[in-house]
């Protein structure tokens, strides 16, 4: 996956341009996913089914929100598993993520996701259903990192995340645009929306969700380190790079130099030496995300992580935790 075109989220005239060129493959792209939508069989597990996802191409925090998801469910005393598809891993499932996995086999989110419970990879949702149904430790529900516009598994409970600045960009459908799916009929599906990000929620318009349960989050740095002191080379493979050097920013961290790769790059040993000479050389320390660094191989260990978690405000914690008790329990 290529980052993310700047043209979807433009309203200059080459940017019309090019959206209005591309809009025909959109066509066919709505086109496809109404067959998918309307004519694959769906599963319905026996276990209550949270998706996490977007409608549209980009970093939402998804992953992150999975993660306070799964920790919230564990505090109101919930038993809950991770499902994901293992994107860009080798592996296709059903399976679960052990510590001989790497990112080869399972992709970079899958073993985030394992750092905190237990996960497991499946292509095919319904059969990563079937397969934890069967597992001996006894889930009771099944947290979806991604999978919207996935219609092999049914979902009881389906959050959508926004980025508060980017919202659904120019509003057309891929190749023309960042969405997956049309705006209004993937909004008639959601239970919740969390915003995401620095801006406020007034900003945006929310005639189209009327009696959706609305949460603000924002990701923050999960500690202090004591290294903000250094100048950066801070690089990441991100469908949307910016956000994360806007973060170390925002959190005061000295970025005098950034590389952005593609969305779930896979590094090898000569970039990463090329990194490594030319942040020494400009007497700059390398920094990323955990989920890069997980593809890295890192022996000498100089590469700083910047650790992230979505936090929502008290108000919010308190009613996510009430809206989720109430959707499982119904």
């Amino acid at each position: 996956m290529i980052n993310t075109p700047e043209f979807w989220y433009k309203n200059d005239l080459i940017a019309k341009l090019k959206s209005f060129l591309l809009f025909p493959f959109s066509v066919v792209w709505i086109i496809v996913s109404l067959i998918k939508k309307n004519f694959i069989k769906r599963y319905k597990s026996n276990l209550k089914v949270i998706c996490v996802g977007n409608l549209s191409i980009g970093g939402t925090g998804k992953t992150p929100f999975a993660i306070k998801t799964f920790k919230v469910l564990e505090i109101l005393g919930f038993k809950p598993v991770f499902l994901t598809r293992g994107y860009k891993g080798i592996e296709k499932g059903p399976i679960e993520v052990n510590n001989v996995h790497d990112y080869k086999d399972v992709g970079d989110e899958a073993l985030l996701l394992s750092k905190v419970g237990t996960t497991v990879i499946s292509s095919n949702r319904c059969l990563g259903a079937k397969y934890i149904e069967g597992l001996e430790n006894k889930f009771d529900v099944i947290i979806m990192d991604d999978g919207l516009q996935n219609y092999q598994l049914e979902q009881d409970i389906r959050i959508l995340l926004i980025d508060k600045k980017l919202l659904f960009g120019n509003g057309f459908c891929i190749p023309a645009g960042p969405l997956r799916e049309s705006t209004r009929p993937g909004l008639k599906k959601i239970d919740a929306i969390v915003f995401t990000g620095d801006n406020e929620i007034k900003d945006v318009n929310l005639d189209l969700i009327d009696n959706i349960e609305i949460f603000d989050a924002d990701l923050k740095v999960t500690d202090n380190p004591k290294i903000k002191h250094f100048n950066y080379l801070a690089f990441c493979g991100l469908a949307n790079p910016m956000k994360f050097y806007n973060i170390l920013k925002e959190n005061n961290f000295k970025v005098a130099l950034t590389k952005s790769f593609p969305d779930h790059y896979k590094y090898n040993n000569k970039e990463m030496k090329k990194l490594r000479q030319e942040a020494k050389s400009k007497n700059l320390k390398l920094i990323t995300t955990e989920k890069d660094y997980v593809k890295i191989e890192d022996n000498e260990n100089i590469i700083n992580v910047l650790p992230i978690e979505i936090k929502l405000s008290t108000k919010d914690e308190d009613r996510f935790k009430l809206f989720l008790k109430e959707k499982i329990n119904d």
